[in-house]
């Protein structure tokens, strides 16, 4: 049984055929999808979205390019804003919800934008004010997860330095779509994280990442495909979707000298294990 932990089904390029694409996913053996939150209004689609030919869970989360919105919200609130309409959300389906994110740190395009500016002294003051803004906003979602004793959908971008916070202690999650050093990985793996592989691991250019894969234990590696982005090498240009699921499989497969039967077994007991889904989910 495959599942994709992290998917973005409600995205307007899946409304003309999302019931073609899920059957794609069924076909290919997939039991389970996690649509996940980047913000309030899609961490609530993600909660609505429905279809009796697969298992869909859900994710409510604040992506870290909202921290500036976020901050607004927080400011003007003194419930402390969108936190708190997370957790509202959360309790519409708690059952269905399974995770808090997806939240971290980003910090490429603060680079991208900042260097387009005329003042190299605004570039760093603003640089450091959104920082500062996506770090609390990762805090606020910390804390959440806690709360909720429910795990963390990490997104890092251009931030490792950053991203391994004190408040992470106790906590357990994912780091989505891997794409860092082994240093790294051996700092998420210890701080009890998972790897989440993407189909990023078949680009060519990635040969660190499968090379991640080999040493790193099989009971700490989980699947997605973030579509409809980062589709596999075959379908470059393509819209990406959960049936994808099976390139990462063979990936993995190839890198542990194990069957692509073995490994599916494997991460599907990692993913229930880390988001406490029933092990034969109904659809």
């Amino acid at each position: 049984m495959l599942i994709d932990t992290h998917a973005h089904l409600y995205y307007g390029s899946f409304q003309p055929d999302l019931d073609q694409v899920i059957r794609r996913a069924k076909d290919a053996n997939l039991k389970a999808i996690i649509n996940i939150g980047t913000d309030l209004e899609s961490s609530k689609k993600s909660i609505e979205l429905e279809n009796n030919q697969i298992k869909l869970y859900a994710s409510i989360g604040i992506h870290p390019h909202e921290a500036t919105q976020y901050s607004k919200s927080r400011q003007m609130s003194s419930d402390r804003g969108s936190n708190v309409q997370l957790e509202q959300i959360y309790t519409r389906d708690p059952e269905k919800v399974v995770a808090v994110g997806e939240c971290g740190l980003d910090y490429f395009f603060n680079d991208a934008i900042a260097s387009t500016s005329a003042s190299l002294s605004i570039n760093s003051a603003w640089q450091s004010q959104v920082k500062k803004l996506q770090r609390q906003l990762f805090l606020d979602q910390i804390n959440l997860a806690k709360k909720l004793n429910l795990p963390l959908i990490i997104h890092c971008r251009d931030s490792w330095a950053d991203i391994f916070l004190p408040e992470l202690q106790g906590t357990t999650g994912v780091f989505h779509s891997f794409t860092a050093t082994e240093t790294e990985a051996k700092k998420a793996l210890d701080l009890g994280y998972y790897l989440g592989l993407s189909c990023i691991v078949t680009y060519p250019k990635n040969e660190h990442l499968r090379q991640i894969i080999k040493w790193a234990p099989l009971n700490r590696l989980l699947t997605e495909t973030d579509c409809p982005f980062l589709p596999p090498q075959t379908q470059r240009g393509q819209r990406n979707e959960p049936a994808n699921i099976t390139e990462v499989i063979k990936v993995i497969a190839r890198m542990k000298s194990l069957s692509e039967d073995q490994i599916t077994q494997a991460v599907w007991q990692n993913t229930t294990q880390l988001f406490r889904l029933p092990t034969n989910p109904a659809s």
